[in-house]
């Protein structure tokens, strides 16, 4: 069939709901990679960039590349579909991303960023370069009763439109209602069916195996999966709740989030927590902030008539927690990303606990700047005391353990940084801030003048 032949056969209508699904599904692939990565790289402003970046570098070429076919138009797009459809529901499937991770990361020392890099180029580039070839190769399959303006500005609007309902449905809609494993199943399906919209069967049956059988394997690395490890995923993060016969475990993003045992009692680290507030502080009757929810474990068991006010930015966790981990959650809880409550905050608190990770060891950059922890110290009382859990090296011999340091006693001059164990490696550092400032803060002692001994009797 020569080309003349196959641009008769495909009525235009045909044609531009070929590139309105296209353009839909390839901003979809773009938010599911966002997506799917954040349990291995995090959510990082970098992250997000160099995937962004990534997907419009590609996309160019892709153009480029599809302006430059002169025939066997219908053949190259089957072929680029199919190949992306399995792209799609297998190379943003959790099993395979773990997989990927994993073992790029024993191949390079466990360097994240590497393994990032090498999942765009090897998984993700490709795709978007076969997606990016559609809108130019059906530009010469269209009828042309416009100028070669209107026809490219009508097919541009096309594919943006479905670039814009795949951005909104994918995040609002589809990953919060159906789960992230139904959401790129689907993806998978709607280029399954551009492929058949142009098969020319019988010819061409072994397209047809060939999509039932890739079909089979999405949907196993995808849903079934997801079904077996997963309590829920939706647009945030996964869900996992591991139950042994004296403790359930809660992992986000593939995390230890929180533990709980049967007498109620969590990690190390909460349970330092609580007795700090609870025992050493004698605190009754308090409100007290939790920034980042968890699994609610800070307020199980006795809380000493402590009122709590949880902030977590996925409105789906409490309902979580309560469901699979611990009930009743004791406290009231509200959706709203940690910073944003802060700034709009009507009262104010006795203690303020930040406990704010995207996986096990990320805090979002957001919540570790200046502007936050001035942010926290303006919601306390006069008088209040503010816990971070940071996880860190307590020997701050690394540039992000020693700046986390910095921009912390930058803004609580008064601070005392407890590690749960004192190690070369990353652990639990509880930093313990008060508010209220004396005129004594900057005071140091000198050869010149020192006052120690003095300070000394009026200390006991």
């Amino acid at each position: 069939m020569n080309n003349q032949i196959q641009s008769q056969a495909i009525d235009n209508h045909v044609l531009y709901l070929i590139i309105l699904l296209e353009g839909f599904v390839t901003i979809a692939f773009e938010i599911l990679t966002i997506r799917q990565l954040i349990p291995v790289v995090g959510n990082s402003v970098v992250v997000t960039s160099l995937i962004i970046g990534i997907f419009l570098l590609f996309l160019a070429y892709g153009y480029r590349k599809g302006g430059t076919y002169t025939s066997n138009y219908i053949s190259i797009i089957k072929y680029n579909f199919t190949v992306a459809a399995f792209g799609v529901g297998v190379g943003l499937s959790y099993g395979f991303i773990k997989a990927f991770f994993l073992l790029t990361a024993k191949l390079f020392w466990g360097n994240v960023f590497i393994s990032l890099i090498l999942y765009l180029l090897i998984i993700t580039a490709p795709l978007v370069y076969l997606l990016g070839q559609t809108v130019p190769i059906t530009l010469n399959l269209c009828k042309q009763p416009y100028s070669v303006g209107a026809l490219g500005g009508k097919v541009l609007h096309i594919s943006t439109l479905g670039s814009f309902l795949g951005a909104v449905l994918t995040s609002l809609l589809l990953m919060n209602y159906l789960g992230v494993a139904w959401t790129v199943f689907i993806n998978y399906f709607i280029l399954a069916v551009l492929v058949l919209m142009l098969l020319e069967l019988p010819r061409e049956i072994n397209y047809l195996f060939l999509l039932v059988a890739s079909g089979v394997l999405v949907y196993g690395t995808n849903i079934y999966l997801e079904k077996k490890l997963f309590v829920l995923t939706d647009n945030y993060a996964n869900y996992q709740v591991i139950d042994s016969h004296d403790e359930k475990l809660l992992l986000i993003n593939d995390s230890a989030s929180s533990a709980i045992n049967k007498q109620l009692q969590g990690f190390p680290y909460i349970e330092y927590i609580r007795k700090l507030l609870f025992t050493d502080l004698h605190l009754q009757g308090k409100n007290i902030l939790v920034l980042g929810a968890g699994g609610f474990t800070l307020s199980a068991g006795e809380t000493q008539a402590n009122r709590f006010t949880y902030i977590d930015i996925d409105p789906k966790i409490k309902p979580i927690v309560e469901h699979h981990f611990l009930a009743p959650v004791k406290g009231e809880f509200i959706t709203a990303d940690a910073r944003a409550y802060l700034h709009k905050a009507w009262q104010s608190f006795d203690v303020v606990v930040g406990d704010t990770y995207s996986n096990q060891t990320a805090i979002p950059a957001h919540l570790l700047t200046r502007e936050y922890f001035i942010a926290v110290a303006q919601a306390l009382k006069p008088d209040g005391i503010a816990v971070f859990n940071i996880i860190a090296r307590p020997t701050l011999a690394d540039s992000y353990s020693k700046g986390i340091d910095n921009t912390i006693r930058s803004v609580f001059k008064n601070c005392m940084a407890v590690p749960l164990h004192y190690t070369a490696q990353p652990t639990n550092i509880i930093y313990i801030c008060k508010k209220t400032l004396s005129e004594k803060d900057d005071m140091v002692y000198t050869d010149n003048m020192n006052r120690a001994t003095l300070d000394y009797f009026k200390f006991h």
